[in-house]
Parts: structure tokens; sequence; C-alpha cells
């Protein structure tokens, strides 16, 4: 079985809470449009229809998500009782902390890597062999270009620090299609999803450095 395989069992409800009826989709039903409760253990991607990849169709997503949240949002549920109206107020914070999750690609990145079994950020804070090094020296010469006004020096650094940004994605990509493919042995697949670990945290550690940039 590929390892970024779709899940084989739907974690939500077969059937809707309010009318009984058979549901497709998670967290609205096909039916009545009523909110279904929520679990804790939503999957965003079988929630938005999505399969489960780092390859994302963004239009695709967004037409998904559109099509879940509009019977999901509060708005259509003004004239039901305020325990519907409550109840589809977090499903619908949950349809859009979903669809952020799935279209920012480190974002998508370090949630996939989770559900296929590797460590969090919490539990696994290391970056890549000779990261941490370059990245201290940015810092410094971001810190001396503020210091100076020097907005020149600010726009190379900022190529530099997006250079970084998209090569470590590019990366990700990578190393998630070689995760894809049937690896042979346990210790190869963990191997990739401690590799993966280390580029997601690289990956927010440059972000931080290009927020810093970009409120100059």
């Amino acid at each position: 079985m590929s390892g970024m395989s779709d899940p084989s069992e739907q974690t939500f409800p077969a059937k809707c809470s309010q009318c009984n009826k058979p549901i497709s989709t998670p967290l609205v039903c096909d039916y009545c449009s009523a909110p279904q409760e929520l679990t804790g253990a939503e999957d965003y991607y079988e929630m938005l229809s999505m399969p489960r990849s780092f390859d994302m169709d963004l239009k695709e997503l967004r037409r998904k998500f559109l099509s879940l949240n509009r019977h999901a949002h509060p708005d259509y549920h003004t004239a039901d009782s305020p325990e519907v109206r409550s109840l589809s107020l977090r499903v619908s914070a949950t349809i859009n902390n979903a669809y952020r999750t799935l279209l920012d690609p480190a974002a998508r990145a370090g949630y996939l890597l989770e559900l296929l079994g590797g460590k969090s950020s919490a539990n696994d804070k290391s970056v890549p062999d000779g990261f941490l090094e370059t990245m201290m020296m940015m810092q410094e010469e971001l810190h001396q270009a503020i210091e100076k006004s020097d907005e020149r020096e600010l726009a190379r650094l900022g190529d530099v620090l997006k250079n970084q940004h998209d090569g470590l994605l590019a990366k990700i990509a990578e190393t998630f299609a070689t995760f894809q493919q049937d690896l042979p042995c346990k210790a190869m697949r963990e191997e990739s999803l401690d590799e993966l670990r280390k580029q997601v945290n690289a990956v927010a550690y440059v972000r931080k450095l290009q927020t810093m940039n970009n409120e100059q």
C-alpha cells in the first residue's frame, strides 16, 4: 500500500444525526444540510474530499471548500435553533481551518507529515545539517540592515530568504514523492518522515525571518 493512499475508513458518521439519511460528506448532511457533531478526529483531506497528498489542486480545493461551507455557514442557519446555530459556527470554523491548512504548502506539509505518522514540531525541532548556522548568520545580517535602515540590503536578504523558502518547499515535494512510492522497509519510511520534519521546521524558521524583513 502506498504511504500516501487515502484512508480506507471514513472518520465521519454514516448517517445524518438529524434526518438519519446516509451522508457522503463529513460535517454537513447531503439532504437536509444539518451540521453534524464534531468528533475531534476529523481528517482535513477527507473533510474537503481531496486526495491525501502533498500535491494539491488549489482550484479544486477552493471549489470543495465553498461547496461544503455554503451549508455549514451560520448565515445559512439563521432560522434554526440556537443549538444548531452554535454547532454550525463550530463546524464552519473547522472547515475554514481545514481549508487554510491545506491551502498553505508549509501547513499542509506539517499536517500530512503527522497524518503519516511523523513527529510533531513540538516533539522534534531538528533542522537540516548546517541550516541553523546559515540562518543565524542571516538573522544577524537582517538585524544590521534593520538598524541601518538599509533598504537595498533588506531587499537582497528578502530575495535570499525567498529562494531558501522556495527551495525547501521543492525539497519537501520531492521527499513526499519518494515517500509516496512503496518504500521497502519501515526504517526507510521513518527516515523519510524524519527528513520531512527537518525540512518543515526549516520552512518555519525561514518564515520567521521573512516576517521580520517584511515588517520593515
